[in-house]
């Protein structure tokens, strides 16, 4: 039978799923590849391969795949996994589909290979752990030995909604699109670019000589190369896409001393909220190791934390149509620094909101809140409440055993969510809702206007206030624009029955504006910056308690 060629087959779809198809005549030993021009083929040198034989003496499993082939029947199927030593300590790993056919009574077997990751990977051995670690230096020192006079970038990926992806197939199939995303982004660097496995679910790039452009069209290329092809899995077919964060140090600037800390931030800015984000990490020029400024920041609030400096700062909010009568007060997170001074949130909270310390942060503030509504009857107080804390079960119990002892306290209680945090999981946050309802709790969506919540979340969520987007509301008396923008969004809050608070006011004739639009309350320098309470008050409702 010739077997000079086969039939034609895509190039660009082996290639995306980095697939080769083979035909092997059990009578000549002939062996026929699908494309000799594969750039897998390519990699591990199996363009020369022409016989069964000589590809049986490079498999440690050869000699059972041959016995195989010899005594089975026609329609008999087998997979194989097997390796083949592509450099001095490292071999390429492959999963091998065969099926024993006769073909015009000539007896074949036909099958399809694919590159896959080293099967201990998958199962968190030592030692996939110790190849990660060596693939963050590997990257590393490529980018360190490229010196100072040309641009180096280090790309992080890692796969969007993995927690969801676990969660809904479990963890054997998730480790199968994880294999097989590690393989795509493998396949995809250019010349100049050096891949690596760097986490569990993590996988970087470090590249040389390439601009800010460049590498975005770099980026944008493994995301395609990822996402534009199905996973094909045991529990079926399932499409993911990445995310992306770069530190990227231009020429004539130091590489950061840790640059995957730079790319982590960066990717994680990247995917609030958004699938296959991109984002470039803020100092990119490598003058500053951003994973040491945000390790002193979490020591600081820790530290503050244990040594009773973290305390409350409230700004008021007034009522539009008078100015003098605080509606309620917005509370704030400040620390004492060892002189006595107040530090501002800038300085801290970036700092444990990457490192997940924020929690932390969260339960001090709803303490101190709790007693100062417990020791001042007329107050009214909102806090601030990150996605974390919705899911913490101890901020939970915080609340709810002060609610017993105090049932009055939550109506005088209001807990802001951004609309960023309440549509990272909206089931989770109506449920949280309304469990935190049934206390008299009422519930503000922060920052409206910035574009996430939808109309039917608005129905679902039934938010007792918003607080229209800070950005909206400087200069409004002037801007044409926002003052359309304005309406919109007072219009539509109305609609709900929602009463509205417009931030960041500094000027008079903004606030005349607002109040003529009809906005219930304002905040702002206007009417009073953020100032610290006494910190007697909390502590004696903490020593009775």
């Amino acid at each position: 039978m010739a077997e000079a060629s086969m039939e034609t087959f895509d190039r660009d779809v082996l290639d995306g799923f980095d697939l080769l198809l083979y035909r092997w005549n059990l009578l000549t030993d002939e062996l026929v590849w699908s494309d000799t021009g594969n750039s897998m083929m390519k990699s591990v040198g199996l363009t020369a391969i022409g016989a069964g034989a000589q590809f049986t003496g490079m498999r440690e499993d050869g000699s059972a795949r041959n016995d195989w082939a010899m005594r089975c029947k026609p329609g008999d199927t087998n997979r194989f996994v097997f390796s083949i030593p592509t450099g001095p300590a490292t071999v390429t790993w492959f999963d091998d589909h065969a099926r024993r056919r006769d073909i015009n009574g000539v007896p074949v077997v036909t099958g399809m290979i694919q590159r896959v990751v080293d099967p201990r990977m998958l199962r968190g051995s030592s030692e996939a752990h110790l190849q990660e670690r060596e693939g963050r230096a590997m990257l590393v020192d490529h980018l360190r030995n490229a010196g100072t006079e040309q641009d180096r970038a280090y790309l992080l990926f890692g796969i969007d909604n993995l927690r969801d992806l676990n969660r809904a197939l479990g963890p054997d199939v998730t480790d199968e699109i994880v294999a097989q995303v590690d393989l795509r982004i493998a396949a995809s660097p250019s010349e100049r670019a050096l891949y690596a496995r760097v986490g569990s679910a993590k996988f970087a790039l470090g590249a040389v000589g390439s601009g800010s452009q460049a590498l975005a069209v770099l980026a944008r290329k493994v995301m395609d190369r990822v996402g534009r092809n199905e996973i094909r899995t045991t529990a079926g077919p399932v499409t993911v896409s990445v995310s992306a964060g770069i530190c990227h140090c231009q020429r004539g600037t130091t590489l950061p001393s840790d640059p995957y800390a730079n790319a982590l931030i960066a990717y994680d800015e990247a995917r609030v909220g958004r699938i296959e984000g991109l984002r470039f990490s803020r100092d990119g020029n490598g003058s500053a190791n951003l994973r040491e400024h945000y390790v002193t920041g979490a020591r600081l609030v820790m530290d503050a934390i244990a040594d009773g400096r973290l305390t409350l700062a409230l700004q008021p909010i007034v009522r539009a149509d008078n100015t003098q009568t605080v509606a309620f007060q917005e509370c704030l997170a400040r620390i004492i620094d060892s002189d006595g001074e107040p530090l501002p949130a800038a300085s801290f909270m970036p700092a444990i909101e990457h490192l997940g310390l924020i929690r932390q942060v969260d339960r001090e503030v709803l303490r101190g809140a709790l007693d100062l509504l417990e020791n001042k009857v007329h107050q009214r107080l909102s806090v601030n409440l990150s996605p974390q804390s919705m899911n913490d079960s101890e901020w939970l119990s915080i609340l709810e055993g002060r609610m017993e002892q105090a049932p009055d306290i939550g109506d005088r209680l209001i807990f802001e969510i951004t609309e960023s945090s309440a549509m990272l999981d909206p089931s989770r946050t109506l449920a949280f809702m309304n469990r935190v309802r049934t206390y008299g709790c009422a519930f503000a969506l922060d920052d409206f206007g910035a574009g996430y919540t939808s109309f039917r979340h608005f129905r679902d969520f039934r938010f007792d206030a918003v607080k229209i987007d800070g950005s909206f509301i400087g200069g409004i008396a002037h801007n044409d624009d926002n003052q359309l923008l304005l309406r919109t969004l007072v219009s539509i809050a109305r609609h709900f029955s929602m009463f509205t608070v417009a931030e960041f006011v500094e000027a008079p004739e903004d606030a005349a504006y607002l109040r003529d639009l009809g906005i219930d309350c304002l905040q702002g320098y206007l009417f009073g910056r953020p100032a610290l309470v006494d910190a007697g008050v909390t502590q004696a409702t903490r020593l009775r308690a």
